[in-house]
C-alpha cells in the first residue's frame, strides 16, 4: 500500500514537472515569434508612416534603441544594483509612453513629438527583447534551438499577412506585441533576474574569475555587428517607398531548417549554422555582379535566407552564453543585442544610399555588392579560422559561488610556502592572501587603497604564476583539494 502511494506520489511530482516545462517552453516560444515579429512590424509598418512626417525618425529612434541597450549593458556590468527596482515597471512604462506619444507625433505632423515616442517606444522594445531572452535561459540547448528555429520561420511566415490587413490594425499590431510578449515571459524572467541582480557586479568578478565573463571587444560580438550589417543592407536593398520586400521564398530554407531542428535529438550547432548563413549571404550579393541582370529577388531571398539563420544564430549563442554564467547574463544579452543593432543601422543606411543607384547605375550596385563580398571573405579569413561559436560557449565557465570552508590549521604557512614557490612579489603575496580568504576584487581595492586596475593586473599575474584560472581553483590549492602545477 506505501509503494502504491509513493508511486503515485512520483508519478503525480513528474507530471507537475513535466507540465511546468511544457509550459516554460510554450511560454518562450510564444515570445520569440512575437519579438521577431514586432522587429518587421518595426521596419514594414511604424518606420514608413514615421518617414511621413520626417525620415530622420527612424534613424533617431535606431539610435535611441541601440543607446539604451549600451548603457544598460554598462549599468549591468558595473553596478547592477541600480536595476534591482523597477526593472519591469520602467520597460511597461516606455512602451505606453512611447506608444501614446508615436501616435500623437504622426496625429499632430509633429516631428518632436513623434521622434521622442518612437525614440521612447524603440527603447522599451529592446529592452523587452532582452527579458525574452532572460526568461529562455531555462531551457536546455537542444530545446532552446528548437523553440528559436521554429519562432522564427513562423514569425517569417506571419509576414505574409501583414500587407493584407489595414495599416492601422498593423499599426496597433506594433504597440500591442510588446506588451503581450512580456505578459508571456515575465513570470519567467523575473527569478532569474533576482538571481543576476543579488551577485557582485560582474566587472568585480570578472577580475577573479576571467574566464567567466566575456569582454566587450570579444569577438562574438564583433561578428554580431559584421553580420547583422547584412541583415540591415537585405531589409533597404531594393526597397519600394522606404518600404522593405518580402522574399517569400526564403521560407524554404528557413522551414526546412527548423524542420531539421525539430527532428534532429542533437542540439543547435552554432558553427555549422554560421557557415550555412554566410553561403547563402554570399550567395546573394554575388547574384548583383552577373552582368546585365537586375536579379533582386533572387539576391533578396538569398539574403534574408542568409540573415534568418544568422538572426536564429545570434539569439541561440546569446541565450547559451547567458546561461552558462548568469551572474553576466544581462550583460550578455544588452550588451550583443546593441551591437547587432549598431550593425543593422550601418547595413540599412549603405543599403538605402545603394538603392540611390538602383535605377540609375545597376554596375554601382554590382561594384558594392562585389566590395562587400570581399570584405567578407577578408573578414573571415582574417579572424574566423581560429573562432567557434561553440567553443566559446563550452569555454565560458560558470561562476559559481566561492565556496572556502574552514580554514586549515595550516592556512597561513600554505600561503607562504605558494607565495615562495611561485615567486609572488610583496604585493601580490598581500593580494593572494586575500584572494585565499575569499575576498573580492572590490574588497581588495578597498582594503589596500590601491586603484582597481591595479588589482586586476595583480590578481592576472597571481593567475598566471599558480596556474589557476578562476578564484575558487586558488582558494581549493590553498586548502590542498588541487595539486600544486
Amino acid at each position: 500500500m506505501a509503494h502504491t502511494i509513493a508511486s503515485s506520489d512520483a508519478a503525480r511530482t513528474l507530471r507537475n514537472i513535466e507540465g511546468k516545462q511544457a509550459k516554460r517552453i510554450a511560454s518562450c516560444f510564444g515570445a520569440l515569434v512575437l519579438v521577431f515579429t514586432e522587429y518587421w512590424l518595426l521596419n514594414y509598418c511604424a518606420f514608413p508612416l514615421f518617414d511621413a512626417v520626417s525620415p530622420w525618425t527612424r534613424e533617431i529612434s535606431a539610435a535611441a534603441g541601440g543607446l539604451a541597450l549600451i548603457v544598460m549593458a554598462l549599468v549591468a556590468r558595473w553596478k547592477p544594483g541600480m536595476l534591482k527596482k523597477r526593472l519591469f515597471s520602467g520597460i511597461l512604462a516606455s512602451l505606453a509612453a512611447g506608444a501614446i506619444l508615436t501616435l500623437a507625433g504622426l496625429y499632430l505632423n509633429s516631428f518632436l513629438t513623434l521622434a521622442i515616442g518612437a525614440s521612447v517606444a524603440t527603447i522599451g522594445i529592446s529592452l523587452a527583447a532582452v527579458i525574452v531572452g532572460v526568461a529562455c535561459m531555462g531551457l536546455d540547448l537542444r530545446v532552446l534551438g528548437v523553440c528559436i528555429a521554429l519562432a522564427y520561420f513562423a514569425s517569417y511566415a506571419l509576414r505574409i499577412a501583414f500587407p493584407y490587413l489595414p495599416i492601422e490594425a498593423n499599426l496597433l499590431l506594433f504597440a500591442a506585441v510588446p506588451f503581450l510578449t512580456l505578459a508571456l515571459c515575465s513570470s519567467l524572467a523575473r527569478p532569474i533576474l533576482r538571481q543576476i541582480l543579488a551577485a557582485d557586479s560582474p566587472a568585480d568578478a570578472a577580475v577573479t574569475s576571467p574566464a567567466s565573463y566575456l569582454p566587450f571587444v570579444h569577438q562574438v560580438f564583433i561578428t554580431l555587428i559584421i553580420f547583422r550589417f547584412i541583415y540591415g543592407y537585405t531589409l533597404t536593398f531594393a526597397e519600394t517607398d522606404r518600404v522593405p520586400i518580402f522574399p517569400l521564398l526564403a521560407l524554404i530554407p528557413l522551414g526546412v531548417y527548423a524542420l531539421i531542428r525539430l527532428v534532429s535529438k542533437r542540439p543547435l550547432d552554432p558553427d555549422a549554422l554560421f557557415r550555412a548563413s554566410i553561403l547563402l549571404s554570399i550567395a546573394g550579393f554575388l547574384v548583383p555582379s552577373i552582368a546585365g541582370t537586375q536579379n533582386d529577388l533572387i539576391a533578396s531571398n538569398l539574403l534574408s535566407s542568409g540573415t534568418g539563420l544568422f538572426e536564429i544564430l545570434m539569439y541561440f549563442v546569446l541565450v547559451a552564453l547567458s546561461a552558462k554564467n548568469t551572474p553576466n547574463a544581462l550583460v550578455v544579452l544588452t550588451w550583443g543585442n546593441a551591437m547587432a543593432s549598431l550593425g543593422t543601422i550601418i547595413g540599412a543606411n549603405l543599403g538605402r544610399l545603394a538603392n540611390q543607384y538602383y535605377h540609375v547605375d545597376y554596375g554601382m550596385i554590382a561594384t558594392v555588392s562585389a566590395c562587400i563580398v570581399f570584405g567578407l571573405v577578408i573578414y573571415i579569413l582574417a579572424t574566423q579560422r581560429n573562432f567557434s561559436f561553440g567553443d566559446t560557449i563550452r569555454k565560458v565557465e560558470p561562476a559559481a559561488p566561492l565556496a572556502p570552508s574552514e580554514r586549515p590549521a595550516d592556512f597561513e604557512q600554505r600561503c607562504r610556502m605558494l607565495s615562495e614557490t611561485h615567486g609572488l612579489t610583496a604585493r601580490e603575496d598581500e593580494i593572494f592572501g586575500l584572494l585565499a580568504q575569499g575576498r573580492n576584487a572590490r574588497f581588495i581595492q578597498e582594503k589596500l587603497v590601491v586603484s582597481y586596475n591595479t588589482v586586476k593586473t595583480h590578481v592576472s599575474h597571481i593567475y598566471a604564476k599558480l596556474g589557476v584560472h578562476t578564484h575558487q581553483e586558488l582558494i581549493d590549492l590553498v586548502e590542498g583539494k588541487r595539486e600544486t602545477p
